[in-house]
């Protein structure tokens, strides 16, 4: 199996690939919004109805950590359709993060390459499938940039590896904040780690030669970031999970589980064997321990730690980025791994790594696959909804699920909302210029397609805005605060039990005296009214 090792892995990413290349729709919870926020950024680029979305839109002219997934989509736009655009993005993440993780751990040790088998409950994780697409692809980046650091670290007074390396931080930042401090913190380390004795006795000039270097390389990603946290502040919302049961959440992996409660069984496998192998560097230390790692060995135990703790204690949000802890869950195990990869293991203990390996990937991907195309069929029909709405129109696009229910109280999605913001693909096919006004990104001012001022439909209509279920509030509000009628109005995911709610009764009512219903389709997927 050893020899075939490669080539396995070759076959092992080739079926992770099929779960997003199989369907039309791998659908994740922000991804479509950041199909169509890219779409409006670079038809503002190539004016394209410039003018009719500057009346809604303007561009935010700073270039902040949060773009690269919008850039990278973009440009798919110009030749592809748009749910081939966010498929390809999709598809580059998937490969970056698998070959970046099996190049970080080759850096490390080219005999302990059989831990890379493991990439798969690092890879379709939650953050993913909440379409967190700029912090997945920098952690994809984190690894290609440790990796080089690891390969060149001796050197650094080479210029073409100072600007190399400063070159994938700055990538890395421009992706997302949290990865590029975590590789820079690692950076530092291994220096330090290999370097201590400078200070003990002080060597005051190599001292200082060393941490010039250093700067330099840091100083364009910290600067971008330092700005960032001027611009979004360090608010902190408190985390309604207790600490308790955070814990209990890491011991099921379930920042790995992104689909169905199902997949708790490969998730907790991932656990078992890394407890395992790590009883195995315990109870034989004299005979794996013997690697000339053990600087490297050390940082990956503190990265471990740190983000535990992190893990353990993170608020809710910090400076308005949510969601913070599925963000953190699956990084110390990921460290972990590395600090595995500073070890000798045996040809035995490599063969039983691959084959639970693949067996976990494979029983995620088993779980899985039948429930991502019933969503991709669903998707499907939603879109039917394009051929009813005109191009240049202000869409309320209102949706009454996220976790798309089933009959028997079942529900599609049982971890996370994937069809939360679905409905903005509307506006991003080629043919299409659609004013959302369900546009979460436009409100956030990180991101690069901002509201006017005056035109947020948060002001006046915070209950249409994704959050609590059904939404509610009087539509016409807005329409006074911009002084601009809405074209359409789009219902995602109809649920009729939600005419129990007064409010929403009071909103159907008024839709039905000032628009006509001009598509429904077949399940109540989408239905689409039109203004009179």
């Amino acid at each position: 199996m050893l020899r075939l090792e490669k080539y396995l892995f070759y076959g092992l990413v080739i079926l992770a690939l099929t779960i997003v290349l199989i369907p039309q729709y791998y659908i994740t919870g922000d991804g479509p919004s950041h199909t169509y926020n890219a779409k409006v950024l670079f038809d503002f680029v190539f004016n394209h109805n410039r003018a009719f979305y500057k009346e809604f839109y303007t561009i935010n002219r700073n270039l902040d950590p949060n773009w690269a997934s919008h850039l990278l989509i973009g440009f798919f736009l110009q030749v592809v359709p748009y749910w081939l655009a966010d498929k390809l993005f999709q598809i580059m993440y998937i490969l970056l993060f698998a070959f970046g993780f099996r190049y970080c751990i080759q850096s490390i040790s080219r005999e302990n390459t059989f831990l890379s088998f493991l990439f798969f409950p690092f890879l379709f994780t939650l953050a993913f499938q909440e379409g967190f697409y700029n912090y997945s692809l920098a952690l994809g980046l984190m690894c290609w940039t440790f990796g080089y650091f690891v390969r060149n670290k001796h050197r650094l007074d080479d210029p073409s590896t100072q600007w190399t390396l400063s070159l994938l931080l700055l990538i890395t930042a421009f992706s997302h904040g949290m990865p590029v401090m975590y590789v820079m913190m690692m950076i530092f380390l291994v220096w330090l780690s290999e370097n201590f004795r400078l200070f003990i006795p002080l060597d005051f000039r190599k001292l200082s030669t060393h941490l010039s270097r250093l700067s330099l390389l840091f100083m364009p990603s910290l600067l971008m970031i330092f700005l960032f946290m001027i611009k979004r502040g360090t608010a902190r919302e408190p985390h309604i999970v207790s600490v308790g049961q955070k814990f209990l959440n890491f011991l099921t992996f379930y920042a790995s589980q992104s689909t169905r409660h199902a997949e708790v069984f490969p998730a907790v496998a991932c656990g078992i064997l890394l407890l395992s192998f790590l009883f195995v560097l315990i109870f034989t230390r004299i005979k794996v321990n013997i690697q000339p790692k053990m600087s490297l060995g050390y940082v990956f135990v503190f990265m471990f730690v740190f983000t535990f703790i992190s893990y353990l204690s993170c608020p809710q949000s910090i400076g308005g980025a949510g969601s913070i802890d599925i963000r953190l869950a699956f990084l110390p195990p990921l460290f972990m791994l590395l600090y595995f990869a500073t070890k000798k293991w045996t040809e035995l203990t490599k063969t039983i790594f691959i084959s639970v390996s693949f067996l976990i990937s494979c029983t995620f991907l088993i779980i899985r696959f039948p429930y991502v195309m019933k969503a991709n069929a669903i998707g499907k029909e939603i879109m039917k909804a394009s051929d009813f709405i005109e191009d240049n129109s202000v869409v309320l696009n209102l949706h009454f699920d996220y976790w798309q229910q089933l009959p028997g109280n079942d529900s599609l999605f049982h971890q996370d909302g994937s069809f939360l913001h679905f409905s903005d693909y509307l506006g991003a096919m080629e043919d299409k210029h659609l004013i959302l006004l369900n546009n979460y990104e436009a409100e956030i001012n990180y991101f690069p397609v901002n509201w006017q001022p005056g035109k947020n439909p948060r002001e006046s209509v915070a209950g249409f805005i994704q959050g609590a279920l059904p939404p509610c509030g009087d539509y016409s509000l807005y329409e006074k605060q911009v002084n601009h009628p809405i074209s359409y109005i789009v219902f995602q995911n109809w649920r009729q039990e939600a005419l129990l709610n007064p409010c929403v009764k009071s909103l159907v009512e008024k839709i039905n005296s000032g628009f006509t219903k001009v598509f429904e389709s077949k399940n109540r997927y989408v239905i689409v009214f039109k203004r009179r």
